[in-house]
């Protein structure tokens, strides 16, 4: 054992895992890599954002997470910590949540997928801020789990399956089911993309695109369109937004584009209500 491995191991510290410790691990195992500022929105928000980067420096500090730089900033100008499970963190995961730690991935992500994944984590959060509007009502969020082999293009032994399946429900209506793809911005026609949303389309379920800009649309629209008309479904069945648009204006406040270029804003049209104006 080298004196690096003991330095290593004498800083380890004993931690008593909390719900909400249990919580942020069932997060990174749901999106495998999840921000600072991110992780403690989602699993500490009754709590200052400093007070959660301790816990979550803890947490790290007891062997349970790692961390590397997000290649973001946050407040006061300092790098932004992404985290991600170790194997003891998965272990953890295992006794409590019942999960085969070894089906579990472990370690940091490819420094070409963060940002697919922190994205991914941003429109959740985005739709969280929606519920707390009351713009929607009974959100559930639940990722592909395994969509980060999709990232490396080894599609041999993957289905094709969104990156979310979310729930909500409108205010006075039903709950619906809605696919979300984060568009990585690699994908091929005909290898990727047609195959994937061939396979969306049998669902019936409405699809939303978040992809990284305007020029981007345009050429899913172009793709998608043919597989819209040859499904016999409208151009609003799949629509595409703009990343930044919507973490700047919200889900509702962003514009998105149906396949035939005509914009909405998601909200439920009102009989006799003209649609507001989009930012």
């Amino acid at each position: 054992m080298t004196d690096k491995t003991l330095k290593l191991k004498a800083k380890k510290k004993n931690l008593v895992l909390m719900q909400r410790d249990i919580w942020a691990l069932v997060q990174l195992y749901l999106h495998r890599t999840i921000g600072s500022s991110q992780l403690a929105r989602l699993c500490f928000p009754d709590i200052s954002y400093e007070t959660a980067r301790k816990r979550l420096r803890r947490l790290q500090q007891a062997g349970f997470t790692g961390s590397s730089s997000s290649g973001r900033m946050e407040g006061r100008g300092r790098p932004e910590l992404i985290y991600y499970l170790t194997a003891a963190g998965a272990k953890a995961l295992e006794h409590h949540q019942g999960i085969s730690w070894e089906t579990i991935p472990t370690g940091p992500p490819h420094t070409y997928h963060k940002e697919h994944f922190l994205r991914l984590v941003d429109v959740r959060l985005a739709l969280k801020d929606a519920e707390a509007k009351q713009l929607l009502f009974d959100l559930d969020f639940t990722t592909g789990r395994e969509f980060w082999k999709e990232l490396s293009l080894d599609l041999s032994e993957v289905q094709e399956q969104a990156d979310a399946t979310i729930t909500l429900r409108y205010p006075e209506a039903e709950p619906i089911k809605i696919l979300l793809e984060i568009d990585t911005g690699n994908f091929r026609q005909t290898r990727h993309w047609e195959p994937k949303i061939r396979a969306f389309l049998k669902t019936g379920f409405p699809i939303w695109v978040v992809t990284g800009s305007a020029p981007r649309i345009a050429t899913l629209r172009k793709w998608t369109q043919p597989l819209l008309e040859e499904a016999q479904v409208g151009p609003g069945k799949c629509i595409f937004g703009v990343y930044d648009e919507i973490i700047q204006y919200g889900i509702f406040g962003a514009g998105w584009q149906r396949t035939d270029g005509s914009i909405t804003d998601l909200k439920p049209r009102q009989h006799g209500q003209n649609r507001p104006q989009i930012p």
